[in-house]
């Protein structure tokens, strides 16, 4: 029976593909939450890693220690670059690089979806009112700002772990999947400056965010409809991986 790990950072990540598969076994991983299902004839290990680049890089790691899957799955929520992608989109991305003061690292290659599982997740999608697209997956420390060249790649996305998960799946010669669904972006952006209030471990600064609320205290409506976005994102990008996950042969290696 193959064998897929799949990192989640956030428990709204992980929780929609749960709701979604109906189920999953908790399982303690070290310092870790994970949890044990099947789809169709696979044997599936999730493993939620907390937010940031080195706790996902961390987690993965840790994951390999445990099971030696067919190929690895980074999936969740992401911001859009460009106004082109709307709430709920899904994004495959083709390729992932890190992004750091602005300025962005080598671009590492991701497994693709095979065709019979892109129309899956595509038409899961539709109807749902969403669509599903290519595109390229930029790993930041929370900053919503890059450079214009950044805004002409392929659907380009924010996110804050792909990156550390692609490095570690490169070394252990693993296929890595990643599949996210827009939860923000320039026509509905975060209310505040992510970057601002995490510290240097990506742990959210409460009294940084506090402080914030209070100068602006629009920035709570604004943060109602973020929370409502990231969990329409979320179930999204679940509905997508499970259409995909359920056919035979789900993902192309570059």
């Amino acid at each position: 029976m193959d064998s897929v790990g799949l990192i989640a950072a956030m428990p709204q990540e992980s929780a929609a593909l749960l709701r979604c598969i109906k189920g999953g076994e908790r399982v303690q991983l070290g310092a870790y939450r994970g949890w044990h299902f099947q789809l169709l004839d696979r044997d599936c290990l999730m493993l939620q890693s907390g937010m940031g680049l080195q706790r996902a890089t961390d987690a993965t790691r840790f994951l390999l220690t445990q099971v030696h899957p067919q190929f690895l799955v980074s999936f969740g929520i992401a911001g859009a670059v460009n106004p082109d992608l709307n709430i709920g989109d899904g994004i495959v991305a083709a390729s992932s690089c890190l992004l750091d003061k602005g300025l962005p690292g080598q671009f590492q290659p991701l497994a693709s979806l095979s065709t019979a599982a892109w129309n899956a997740a595509a038409q899961a999608l539709q109807g749902l009112g969403a669509h599903l697209f290519s595109g390229t997956a930029i790993t930041t420390r929370g900053s919503q700002v890059i450079q214009p060249q950044l805004g002409a790649l392929p659907h380009p996305i924010l996110e804050m772990e792909t990156a550390g998960i692609a490095r570690v799946a490169a070394e252990n010669g693993i296929p890595l999947l990643s599949i996210r669904s827009i939860s923000d972006g320039p026509r509905s952006p975060i209310p505040f400056d992510l970057e601002a209030v995490l510290d240097e471990q990506d742990n959210l600064r409460l009294g940084k965010l506090l402080m914030m609320v209070i100068r602006r205290p629009w920035m709570i409506l604004q943060a109602r409809r973020m929370t409502q976005n990231s969990r329409k994102a979320a179930d999204f990008a679940a509905v997508a991986l499970v259409a995909a996950f359920r056919q035979p042969s789900p993902i192309l290696t570059s």
